[in-house]
C-alpha cells in the first residue's frame, strides 16, 4: 500500500512539539534567530507575490518562460535559507520545513515547465500551500523567543 504524504500533519506535529518543548528547562531546539525569521518572511512575500502576479494574468499569458527568473530567484532564496538553517545547532525541525518547501518549489517549477501554464485552481492551491508552510516556519521561529519575567521578548 502506498503511503500518502500530508505536509499538514508534519507541520502541526512540528508546531505542537515546538510549543511543548518551549516550557522545558532543557533546550532541545535552536535559539531564536532574527535573520532567519526575516528571511522566511521575505521569501514568503516573494512566493505570494509570484502567485498573485500569475493570478492577474490571462491563462494563456502564464507561460513558464515568463516566470523562469522568478522561479530561479525564489529557489536561490530558499537554498540560502536552507544553508542558514543547516549551520544552526539543534535546528532539525526548521531545516526539515525548509527542505520540504524547497522540494515542493522545485516540483512545482517542473510541473509549470511541462504544462507551460497554470490554471486558476493550481495558482490558488499552491498559494495556499506555501502560505501554510511559511506560516508554520515563522510561528516556529517566533516560538523560540525567550520571554523575561516581565513578559518582554528577548
Amino acid at each position: 500500500m502506498n503511503k500518502i504524504y500530508c505536509p499538514n500533519k508534519a507541520l502541526w506535529l512540528l508546531l505542537a512539539m515546538t510549543f511543548l518543548l518551549s516550557g522545558c528547562a532543557l533546550q532541545l531546539v535552536s535559539d531564536y534567530d532574527e535573520k532567519s525569521l526575516e528571511s522566511m518572511e521575505r521569501v514568503a512575500q516573494k512566493v505570494n507575490r509570484f502567485y498573485l502576479g500569475l493570478s492577474y494574468k490571462a491563462k494563456d499569458e502564464r507561460l513558464f518562460k515568463a516566470s523562469h527568473s522568478a522561479y530561479l530567484n525564489i529557489e536561490a532564496d530558499l537554498e540560502a535559507l536552507q544553508n542558514r538553517q543547516m549551520i544552526r545547532p539543534m535546528n532539525e525541525l526548521t531545516l526539515k520545513q525548509v527542505e520540504i518547501t524547497l522540494k515542493l518549489w522545485r516540483e512545482d517549477r517542473l510541473r509549470h515547465k511541462a504544462a507551460d501554464s497554470l490554471s486558476d485552481f493550481l495558482i490558488k492551491r499552491r498559494k495556499s500551500q506555501y502560505q501554510r508552510l511559511f506560516l508554520a516556519m515563522i510561528k516556529g521561529e517566533e516560538a523560540k523567543q525567550k520571554v523575561t519575567a516581565d513578559g518582554k521578548k528577548i
